[in-house]
């Protein structure tokens, strides 16, 4: 508390010029500078020892760090590189490399369309962030459940999966985790399925009655990413959350100029941004919000949760920069909806193949065709849902409603029969139609029909769908 005993000598100071023209030189103006130094004494000692036996600094050598990165896939390959950069960033700011859990698919780097095998790079002509990162879990052990094991500690849940390495933290612990992927309304996005807003509240919630961290700091970098916490996470509960996108709206790819997005305009920012700072430079988690915020030109980052935690500092990096900020240069952006098509169309410009353009334009044009009967499906969902309520089916089309817990059940009924009659997760075109799912859970019209008709409905249409992705 620098401020408190600053602030103490500042006012002792100004009360001894006030006295000393009414005591003059007398023996009893002497005593009272003697009990000022006193007073003096003690508000700095005060100030000290507050600041030496308050909570932990954010991110340091008694912090744990989980980075996630939930894609697969070439055209993903942004969300892989995020991570691989940011677990140079958490070694930079003192996290030891055995507090650091890293979750991801692991096949960008030796994948056939890269140029550059064994590399992973996160902005053009870039360090190679692949090289030292320990992956704990990779493949078909990024799954929501997993996810939950490794952060809440339960070592038994993952015995016998990747390293079995979980967070061990207590309530002096603080927790940094940082995850990069698709996102839909109230969900994040793993290979095959998906973690929902309540289920991660509900293991947070948890944790703080176990009193597993004293500060829990959680950066999202993901499409609708905000509807994650809002009005879903609790204020006063030690987690400050700062997502890349607001609850209605798509997170940016970014330095997309070859073709696949090398990185995530939000995570690139901020990290970035902690790259640059001058060592023993501190700042506020607050600040580097602004920071951020004005930074990012794509979406609305968010902040939720706890703010008490904004004004506490990050620990000064440890390391000398590698990276520089990104400058409002020409950067090639594309909307995350929109990373697939934009891979596919630079492939096609890239390739003298005539067979091979033409193979890749014939995709390109099923994936629009597929994307209109995408958009057809879900009208069709919602006149089945309102057939006895039809002045609601403007709302539930157009509006992104507030997600509360209790509409949870009825919302993951929908999406388990979408994904079992209709299309799973590679389709990720659709996460951007799930809202009007969680609009017809709280409207309350008639789920039960919609529930019964939707695989007669899906039949019809998934006959026309002839590619793997959309």
């Amino acid at each position: 508390m620098r401020g408190f005993a600053h602030a103490s000598k500042t006012r002792i100071k100004q009360f001894q010029e006030n006295c000393t023209p009414i005591f003059s030189s007398s023996p009893q103006v002497r005593i009272l500078r003697q009990v000022f130094r006193m007073w003096e004494t003690v508000a700095v000692f005060a100030g000290l020892l507050v600041a030496c036996t308050g909570s932990p600094t954010p991110l340091g050598a008694n912090s744990w760090a989980l980075l996630v990165a939930g894609s697969n896939g070439y055209y993903n390959y942004r969300h892989q590189a995020d991570v691989c950069h940011s677990y140079h960033v958490m070694i930079n700011e003192g996290i030891p490399a055995n507090r650091i859990i890293v979750m991801m698919y692991d096949d960008i780097a030796y994948n056939s369309d890269n140029p550059t095998p064994g590399v992973i790079i996160n902005e053009p002509n870039g360090t190679n962030v692949y090289a030292g990162v320990k992956i704990d879990y990779k493949g078909e052990d990024l799954t929501p459940e997993n996810f939950l094991n490794v952060l809440s500690g339960n070592k038994t849940g993952m015995k016998g999966i990747g390293t079995g390495r979980v967070i061990e933290s207590d309530e002096n612990t603080n927790l940094f985790v940082y995850f990069a992927d698709h996102g839909g309304t109230g969900m994040l996005c793993f290979p095959d399925s998906n973690l929902m807003a309540d289920d991660l509240e509900t293991t947070l919630s948890q944790m703080r009655r176990k009193k597993q961290y004293s500060q829990f700091i959680f950066y999202v970098e993901a499409c609708e990413s905000g509807s994650m916490f809002d009005n879903i996470l609790p204020e006063h509960t030690d987690v400050f959350v700062m997502t890349a996108a607001a609850r209605d709206e798509s997170s940016w790819g970014w330095y997309c100029d070859e073709g696949t997005c090398l990185g995530d305009e939000f995570s690139v920012r901020w990290m970035e941004h902690m790259d640059a700072e001058k060592t023993g430079t501190l700042e506020t988690f607050f600040h580097q919000y602004q920071v951020v915020r004005s930074a990012v030109t794509k979406s609305h980052v968010q902040l939720y949760g706890d703010y008490s935690i904004g004004p506490d500092d990050l620990t000064p990096n440890k390391k000398h920069p590698t990276y520089s900020e990104t400058g409002p240069g020409d950067v090639v952006s594309v909307s995350s909806r929109e990373a697939a098509l934009h891979y596919l169309r630079h492939k096609i410009n890239k390739t003298k193949d005539t067979t091979e353009k033409q193979k890749l334009q014939n995709q390109v044009d099923n994936i629009i065709e597929a994307r209109k009967l995408g958009d057809q499906l879900f009208d069709n969902f919602i006149n089945s849902a309102t057939a006895n309520s039809p002045k609601v089916r403007e709302v539930i089309s157009r509006e992104r409603l507030a997600l509360n817990k209790d509409m949870f059940p009825c919302y993951k009924k929908l999406l388990r029969q979408f994904k079992k009659f209709c299309f799973g997760n590679e389709h990720e075109y659709f996460l951007q139609h799930f809202y009007k799912f969680a609009n017809i859970c709280l409207l309350s019209t008639d789920v039960d029909k919609l529930l019964k008709e939707m695989p007669g409905i899906c039949e019809s249409e998934r006959p026309a769908v002839k590619v793997t992705i959309l």
